[in-house]
């Protein structure tokens, strides 16, 4: 079953990774390493449930006139046009993306939800997928955790494989 999943950029940024402490702003410092650090994370979701993903952000917090499309570590990423919203974007990659089973659209703008919402198109909200992406990482996290346990049981080194007698004549051996 062939899955797309489109995020709204910023509209997840700005929910998901709220700022810590007295600084209630996020500079546009932060927010190009949180478009980066958003793209990676999802590059590794994209990766464990072998779905595509599409990013887009509004073009009103770069400096592009023209709407840009790129990938990013096997992530597409759009930005829209001065001028065009995240969400008209949103509606038509959903339009332009039929050829897939099922087409999941990350936001929690009320309204975008609404819109996109027909046939094979799902909606998730930000709190919903950033619980799909956290429980992902537990499952790495354990797979990881796992094979550790098994490389540690199943690592043997040289000096246990040898019998008694060849072991003490290479220790006869390196002390010379």
């Amino acid at each position: 079953m062939k899955e797309l999943y489109i995020i709204d950029g910023y509209n997840f940024i700005f929910n998901y990774y709220k700022p810590v402490g007295n600084n209630l702003k996020i500079s546009s410092l932060d927010l190009s390493e949180l478009r980066d650090r958003l793209v990676s994370e999802l590059a590794q979701f994209k990766n464990y449930n072998n779905c595509d993903l599409t990013v887009v952000f509004d073009a009103k917090h770069t400096k592009n006139s023209a709407q840009s499309k790129e990938n990013q570590d096997c992530v597409t990423v759009v930005y829209s046009k001065t001028g065009q919203t995240a969400d008209s974007l949103v509606e038509k990659t959903v339009h332009l993306n039929e050829k897939y089973d099922r087409i999941f659209v990350v936001t929690s703008d009320y309204m975008q939800q609404k819109v996109v919402f027909t046939k094979n198109i799902y909606r998730k909200s930000v709190r919903e997928f950033a619980s799909e992406m956290n429980e992902f990482r537990k499952k790495i996290q354990a797979k990881l955790d796992d094979s550790k346990k098994q490389e540690s049981g199943s690592f043997y080194s040289i000096e246990k494989r040898l019998d008694e007698k060849t072991r003490i004549r290479l220790e006869d051996l390196r002390k010379r």
